[in-house]
């Protein structure tokens, strides 16, 4: 951003001390909202809240959910970060909501700030990035209905840069200004004359006509006519060999046309324009990097950050403030324990042994009710100060701030549950357990992983769960098949649940696990579909693929069909879809049962103990 942008410098640095002499006299409004207008005057606080914070819960709205590719009751922690990166990397965050958690241990209470800050990834200059995004209509009629400020993101958002981003605009910007000085010292490359086309002598002499009147009359500033980037340097070239009092300065305009700004000044007073310009510019570029400032601030507390089902929100925090997300699955978490050493998140805290006995619905708005009644006992957390923290009464779901706010709320009681369960928290004090209790380390740095049975989290800190998965099968067959035609294949082996991963594959799990063995021999592979265990399934993913299937036209569902032979009308005796199932004892039918799809939850990681 051009450091005269409408306006000469001398009025621009007036103002600047100006705006420095107003902001130490005044203190700036408590408000939750944080936008572009008063986000540099809150930051200080902001970042106060978060050095004295005992912990800070976070939460995102984006503009949309998933990509592409759907999520699967099946899928390993790293195929879920594959569609996970997919997802951040397409869409963006645009509202971050912080709310920062502070113990009393005087009076035993806690108290709260939060922050709705709108973040938008405004360019700062040609140079800086210009990302393109995505919008899901599910998304964004969503964030419509809970009135959100489409107008107040886009003219007001917080702009952020990577700091990698910031770095390499620093170079360019630095590199930029030093060849403008050599431009100016004579005798240097950027400083050679360079011939005058004859066409644009008209030109040139209307400049310097206007220069002249300027210089007899009393004015101090001249703005000269649009002109394109090489009558600009003609321009230079030209005015500052005759007119060496002067300043000459290409501005940028509301609406990005670029003049030239002509200047009285000695050369003392031009050197200390163009050292002015310089470091403008260097302070513009610094407060481009907005909301980025924040994220490093909560790296270097090294303080607890709480979420609900938060892998999303550390996905798109991480990709849009400190660096493109990682290719690998263990780059994301090596990446993710760097920036965040201590995450939690309360959506799998809910659904863990203790709480899951008692919540039966871990939606955010729902466990929040649940702690509000017996045996939670969710103490009163007021707002720090006047105007910056949520209310008990208050009820804005779904607005970033408000839902960080909830977040906290709802880990309190749950870890004051826990004291009192595990009786180490004093009962004159509902169980007090505080953020750095050893109590809550079973469940630091552990994402909740949304419809994965026996994968419950991913594990950032060590190894993540390898559950037995033998009684899992992967299928393919043609795209005309449908969820019956794969239950009655695999009819003789009891209930199944199908878990589609596109038009022509699926993974099918046994509920009697124990018939897996006899799957493979029995089903076979067919011209019509082909079968394989799980474990060769996943061995397989990197191999060439098969050969495609030969369909004949003929689904399971069909085989079953009676159909009128060409010999006057019998009926075809309905027949198994091989002999070897014939011999298979089949315990229940599944094709006459309504509720076909089942799937059977078992504990299937070791939770803590807790007596």
């Amino acid at each position: 951003m051009g450091l005269f942008e409408g306006g000469n410098l001398c009025s621009r640095v007036d103002k600047m001390s100006l705006n420095c002499e107003r902001r130490s006299k005044r203190r700036p409004k408590r408000t939750m909202e944080i936008t572009s207008r008063n986000f540099k005057e809150r930051l200080p606080e902001i970042e106060a809240a978060i050095d004295s914070a005992s912990f800070l819960a976070i939460d995102g709205e984006f503009t949309g959910l998933n990509a592409y590719r759907g999520i699967s009751p099946f899928d390993t922690p790293s195929e879920r970060y594959d569609k996970l990166q997919e997802s951040a990397r397409q869409f963006l965050l645009v509202q971050f909501g912080l709310c920062t958690f502070h113990y009393d241990p005087a009076t035993d209470s806690f108290s709260n700030q939060a922050f709705n800050i709108y973040v938008w990834p405004r360019p700062c200059s040609r140079n800086a990035p210009d990302p393109r995004f995505l919008c899901q209509t599910s998304s964004i009629d969503f964030l419509t209905n809970q009135n959100f400020d489409f107008n107040k993101l886009f003219k007001q958002g917080v702009s952020y840069l990577r700091p990698s981003e910031l770095e390499k605009l620093k170079n360019t910007m630095t590199g930029r200004q030093e060849n403008r000085r050599l431009s100016q010292t004579p005798g240097t490359d950027q400083n050679r004359a360079i011939p005058i086309p004859e066409d644009q002598e008209p030109f040139l002499a209307k400049i310097h006509k206007q220069i002249e009147e300027f210089v007899k009359s009393d004015d101090q500033q001249l703005e000269l006519e649009k002109c394109n980037g090489f009558q600009r340097r003609l321009v230079y070239q030209t005015a500052k060999e005759k007119y060496k009092d002067l300043s000459l300065t290409s501005i940028t305009k509301t609406g990005g046309d670029r003049v030239i700004c002509v200047i009285k000044a000695d050369e003392e007073q031009q050197q200390n324009m163009v050292w002015l310009k310089d470091q403008a510019e260097l302070s513009d570029l610094e407060e481009a990097f907005g909301f980025s400032r924040v994220i490093q601030k909560m790296t270097e507390s090294g303080k607890l950050v709480v979420g609900h089902n938060m892998i999303l929100d550390i996905a798109h925090t991480l990709n849009q403030f400190c660096g493109p997300l990682p290719e690998t699955y263990q780059d994301f978490k090596a990446m993710t324990t760097a920036v965040f050493p201590q995450l939690l998140d309360t959506k799998l805290m809910a659904n863990t042994i203790p709480f899951k006995q008692e919540i039966f619905n871990s939606s955010l708005e729902e466990l929040h009710k649940a702690v509000c009644l017996p045996p939670y006992n969710l103490p009163p957390v007021p707002p720090k100060y006047s105007g910056s923290g949520y209310k008990a009464d208050s009820s804005n779901f779904h607005e970033a701030g408000f839902d960080a706010y909830i977040t906290g709320l709802c880990f309190i009681a749950m870890s004051n549950r826990l004291g009192l369960l595990c009786g180490a928290g004093d009962k004159t004090k509902a169980g007090r357990v505080l953020p750095d209790s050893q109590l809550v380390h079973p469940f630091l740095n552990k994402l909740y992983l949304m419809r994965i049975a026996d994968i419950p989290y991913m594990n950032l800190a060590g190894e993540d769960l390898k559950p037995d998965r033998g009684h899992v099968f992967h299928i393919t067959f043609p795209a005309e098949w449908k969820t019956a035609d794969l239950v009655h294949l695999f009819s003789s082996f009891g209930y199944v649940f199908v878990s589609w991963l596109d038009d022509t594959s699926a993974f099918v799990s046994l509920k009697e696990k124990e018939m897996a063995p006899q799957v493979i021999e029995v089903l076979k592979s067919s011209s019509s579909y082909r079968i394989q265990s799980y474990k060769d399934h996943v061995a397989a993913k990197n191999m060439v693929l098969p050969a495609p299937l030969q369909y004949s036209g003929i689904t399971p569902t069909l085989e079953k069909m009676p159909f009128i032979s060409s010999n006057g009308g019998a009926e075809l005796k309905k027949r198994p879809l091989s002999p070897e199932q014939a011999a298979i004892k089949r315990h229940k039918s599944v094709s006459d049962d309504p509720e076909v799809v089942k799937i059977e939850r078992k504990k299937t990681f070791e939770e803590p103990e807790w007596e």
